[in-house]
């Protein structure tokens, strides 16, 4: 006799997997349903290869049988190159493609010392927890077989293993703020701390470790112990530190080594992972502060063995009444249908672009496929086993797992999930991947792209969105696929990030650091030090810190998270954890309603609890969703310093802006189309402000009525109101210098926000632009470069605009990805005029002159 839950286990949900996946025929049959449905559809092969491998590696036979264990017979070219670099003491950034083995090239010299010297230590950086759980999940396949071990030990984020009968204790280091007691992976910190040889942890969290390097209790002696010794620092997915981020992780890698160099280590080799971009080496020497003598040794341009892979860029055409586009959602069914024609199984990965979208498209991919496979007969499933599953960043450890694991044993047939799961976690079992527009980036397409195509042939969809950009690219698709990869940039001259974490520094070395100058560059260690004379003295190159103990601040002040709760008795359940406070406002305000995670149930919001950061929920019946109408309003909150300017018609400033970010009211979207959406108003919502630094350009009457003289030939030719010729002029201005802001502040087009109006409250009524930080609190020091800059920007915005042979503006110009306002309005030539103008009041003088 079996209870109902027994009997609901023991139900083979496995679905029928595809043990030969014909590529060739899928791609032809998705080309003549673009023809059928009017698609414009093309198609990118990029053909197998085969790898070529090393020869003669020196290898101990314990580590050739663990090889041999783990499947793998031979190495791959780059893999040696890598190997031997790191045996002989180099730093080394390894950038190939995905699945290119990179975690085992350095695994292999890492555990061979780790086994070697029983002191030894290793430290493993990501950006990422969920990075950190796969790697972790790893290493755990070179321990010895069970029968072998006597003293392994293994509990929640800890493991105590031997490897050539040498015991490892490796463990992963979790910040936990907001994670309930239950649900922690962090139980084992101390174990990790006390006997940990392998740390596995995130860069936001080892800069708050660092702190206790001063303590003489608690957990500092057993940090000393562990950086007297480390040997490897390992630093994966080193493309996603550019911009601010990169900025400041460059920061706590130097007091990283300022610490180990104190300690009498300084061994301490590098070893960085990356995805394709233009140029690894120049970021992680300067990330690590490296470059010269003991600079890095480059492994780029693998020959791996390489499964063939079709890329099709899918350009939904016109609806049946010629009118407009089609839903990208609609041609989505249609080639979902296709995929799963004729006894096809293959398992599918669906990037969106927000969690919410994910959420609901995971739901409606459900029924279409379910249905579809129900109507031909060639499935019949329980109503309630799911084919696809969410995967997102809010949703708990626990049930992200469950989804990872579900697909590997067969029992989804694949996930709709947001960049989540671009990062190099380690899914193997996946045929096609369809993307729902342009990530943003090519760093991100071939990121994204990688997921398939690794044990046998893949098939990617990229379906373009009705966006400027991306319609640039679906009429020129050749030009898409022959784009280089970007470049990543930091700033490690930034006096604001070098005055915070050099008094971090002092702190962590008991009050002095010792030649400071050996990891800052010397003219911008001395201009903090003169600022701040009052706290610092420099007694012999030592410079000795008088001010008070600093209160470390993260990496990123992403204001309060939120965990969204259902009650259960006296109990409650976590729908979703770590959600912020600009989703807070939009997806869980009062009233709202939205779908959870197993695609069926609907919550609607009952109150918010700020002071314990827990959105309150239960189920209802709903045929709808809500989406939260955002406005942002800027309010100057005070001015620091103004830019001097030729003349009054136009004046630039730098201070603190107030951005206020509230729900105006919320979209009634009903689920199946029945019905149009519904705008209901909200009066009891309460806003999020944040503060940050802005530098602004604005407009007085005299200089309207100028710049009104310089476009009036425009206007009269063109037949369009001044307002409208000035309001996109001056947002084809915005764009160009928000295009040119990265390349000459070295920084990304996260770290920044900007805006433009004709008429904007924040000034007076008057034409104006914003460029403003994106962290609240501001102190990256973006916006005092672009003051600046100005200059220098607004030569280079005429070039990016004038260099392009477009007439009215394209994404090779003035069109941007991200444009909240769509790219509308935006005129190109008046923009020009603009710039022309601008200059004159900052005295900018042309190179020609």
């Amino acid at each position: 006799m079996l209870t109902p839950e027994e009997a609901e286990m023991l139900v083979d949900r496995r679905l029928p997997l595809q043990h030969a996946f014909d590529s060739e025929n899928l791609v032809r049959d998705l080309l003549e349903l673009g023809k059928r449905i009017r698609s414009d559809v093309h198609l990118h092969e990029i053909s197998a290869e085969q790898g070529a491998f090393a020869e003669q590696i020196t290898m101990p036979r314990w580590m050739q049988s663990k090889l041999k264990v783990m499947g793998i017979e031979k190495l791959y070219e780059h893999q040696g190159e890598a190997i031997q670099n790191i045996r002989q003491g180099r730093n080394v950034v390894i950038c190939t493609k995905t699945a290119s083995g990179k975690s085992l090239a350095y695994n292999i010299p890492i555990m061979e010392q780790l086994v070697a010297d029983s002191d030894a230590c290793a430290l493993y950086l990501a950006p990422f927890k969920a990075l950190v759980e796969d790697q972790y999940a790893h290493l755990q396949k070179w321990a010895d077989p069970a029968d072998e071990q006597a003293n392994n030990f293994s509990v929640n984020g800890f493991s105590r293993f031997t490897v050539n009968g040498r015991q490892i204790s490796a463990g992963i280091l979790h910040g936990q703020r907001n994670v309930p007691e239950l649900m922690r992976k962090d139980q084992a910190s101390s174990l990790v701390f006390s006997e940990g040889r392998y740390w596995l942890t995130n860069v936001h969290y080892l800069h708050l470790i660092l702190q206790g390097a001063s303590s003489q209790t608690g957990k500092g002696p057993q940090l000393l112990r562990f950086l007297k010794n480390i040997r490897y620092v390992v630093i994966d997915e080193l493309h996603q530190y550019s911009g601010l981020l990169g900025s400041k992780v460059s920061m706590i890698l130097r007091r990283l080594r300022m610490l180990c160099e104190r300690l009498g280590n300084k061994e301490v080799q590098f070893i960085a992972c990356s995805a394709t971009i233009a140029n690894p080496k120049y970021l992680v020497e300067e990330l690590t502060g490296k470059r010269g003598i003991k600079g890095f040794h480059e492994v780029s341009n693998a020959q791996t063995p390489m499964k063939k892979k079709d890329i099709l860029m899918w350009n939904p055409g016109l609806s049946d009444d010629e009118r407009k586009k089609r839903a990208t959602v609609s041609d989505l069914y249609e080639i979902l249908r296709t995929v799963y024609r004729g006894g096809r199984w293959p398992r599918i990965i669906i990037f969106s672009s927000s969690r919410g979208q994910a959420q609901l498209l995971s739901r409606e991919v459900n029924m279409i496929v379910r249905t579809y496979l129900h109507e031909c007969e060639e499935l019949v499933t329980d109503e309630r086993q799911e084919l696809f599953l969410p995967y997102h960043a809010y949703l708990t450890q626990e049930v992200k797992e469950k989804t990872i694991q579900k697909l590997e044993q067969g029992e989804i047939l694949g996930v709709v999930t947001t960049s989540a799961l671009e990062v190099g976690i380690d899914v193997k079992c996946l045929d096609v991947c369809i993307l729902l527009g342009y990530p943003g980036s090519q760093a991100s397409f071939w990121q994204q792209a990688g997921r398939v195509g690794r044990s046998r042939d893949g098939v990617v969809i990229m379906m373009v969105q009705e966006e400027p950009l991306q319609q640039y690219f679906a009429r020129h698709p050749k030009e898409f696929f022959e784009l280089q990869p970007e470049s990543a940039a930091i700033n490690t001259m930034n006096p604001k990030l070098i005055k915070e974490h050099l008094v971090y520094a002092a702190h962590e070395q008991g009050g002095i650091v010792i030649n400071a100058m050996n990891y800052v560059r010397s003219s911008a260690l001395r201009k903090v030090v003169i600022e701040d004379n009052d706290q610092w003295q420099n007694v012999d190159g030592k410079l000795i810190y008088h001010g008070e103990s600093p209160r470390y601040q993260p990496l990123f002040t992403m204001g309060d998270t939120y965990m969204v709760v259902t009650k259960n008795g006296w109990n409650e359940d976590i729908l979703f954890q770590g959600v912020d406070g600009r989703s807070l406002i939009r997806d869980y305000h009062v009233d709202a309603v939205f779908l959870g995670s197993d695609n069926r149930t609907f919550y609607k919001v009952k109150w918010v609890n700020n002071k314990q950061r827990k959105v309150v929920v239960e189920p209802v019946r709903a045929d709808y969703h809500t989406r939260g109408i955002v406005r942002d309003s800027i309010e100057i909150h005070d001015i620091t310093n103004s830019l001097v300017t030729s003349d009054d018609e136009t004046k630039a400033n730098i201070g603190n802006i107030i951005v206020k970010r509230s729900t105006f009211g919320y979209k009634k979207v009903y689920n199946h189309g029945s019905m149009p959406p519904e705008t209901v108003q909200l009066t009891n919502t309460y806003p999020v402000s944040f503060q940050t630094e802005a530098f602004w350009v604005m407009w007085d009457q005299e200089g309207k009525n100028a710049t009104r003289g310089l476009l009036k030939e425009l206007q009269e030719h063109e037949l369009v109101t001044f307002e409208d010729l000035f309001e996109g002029s001056l947002h084809a201005v915005e764009h160009a210098l928000a295009s040119a802001i990265p390349a000459i502040v070295r920084c990304s087009m996260a770290d920044f926000q900007h805006t433009s109006f004709y008429s904007g409250s924040a000034l007076f009524g008057m034409p104006g632009m914003f460029f403003y930080d994106s962290q609240a609190g501001g102190g990256s020091g973006i916006v005092e470069v672009v003051a600046e800059k100005f200059g220098v920007l607004l030569e280079k915005a005429q070039q990016i605009i004038s260099s392009c042979g477009c007439s009215d503006g394209c994404p090779s110009c003035i069109q941007l990805f991200h444009c909240e306002k769509q790219n509308e309005p935006l005129h190109k030539a008046g923009g020009l005029v603009l710039l022309d103008y601008l200059k004159v009041k900052f005295n900018v003088k042309s190179k020609e002159s």
